[in-house]
């Protein structure tokens, strides 16, 4: 019996940028010259791993819906553990929240049930969701309609 594998390649180019492969994605990360003076911390690229895990699934669920999404904007903002507890349990964040600005023109509605979707598919959400207290927060922009 063979076991389903995902295989993912990472691997730095040109000394400044690291490159990322999957079966069906590929992704470029600038990094600085002199990588020993600054770079993310391993709070920043635990952010950005749930940010690009919503992103995503969010444009995945979004084909398969067919809201014709244009765009997803995540904020994420995670408030660090500080007291000894939270520290002890390897908790790195004492809460997480998420902003998601879907751009459709579909109703609220509708992408609150994406939303609600994305929220049972994303692994990694899931996974966020049960060591911290995560908010997931949906905003929908509307365009201004010109008043005479």
């Amino acid at each position: 019996m063979k076991n389903d594998v995902v295989k993912v390649l990472g691997f730095t180019t040109r000394d400044t940028q690291f490159a990322l492969r999957t079966a069906t994605t590929s992704l470029t990360i600038g990094l600085l010259a002199d990588v020993s003076k600054e770079v993310g911390t391993a709070e920043e690229y635990e952010l950005a791993k749930l940010a690009v895990s919503i992103h995503a699934v969010g444009n995945q669920l979004g084909l398969a819906l067919g809201l014709n999404l244009k765009s997803i904007q995540i904020e994420v903002l995670g408030e660090l553990a500080t007291n000894e507890t939270e520290v002890a349990d390897k908790q790195i964040f004492k809460k997480v929240d998420i902003v998601v600005k879907p751009s459709s023109e579909r109703s609220i509605v509708a992408l609150k049930q994406w939303m609600d979707e994305l929220k049972k598919r994303s692994a990694v959400f899931i996974d966020f969701h049960q060591k911290v207290p995560t908010i997931l927060t949906l905003v929908k922009e509307y365009e201004q309609v010109k008043v005479a």
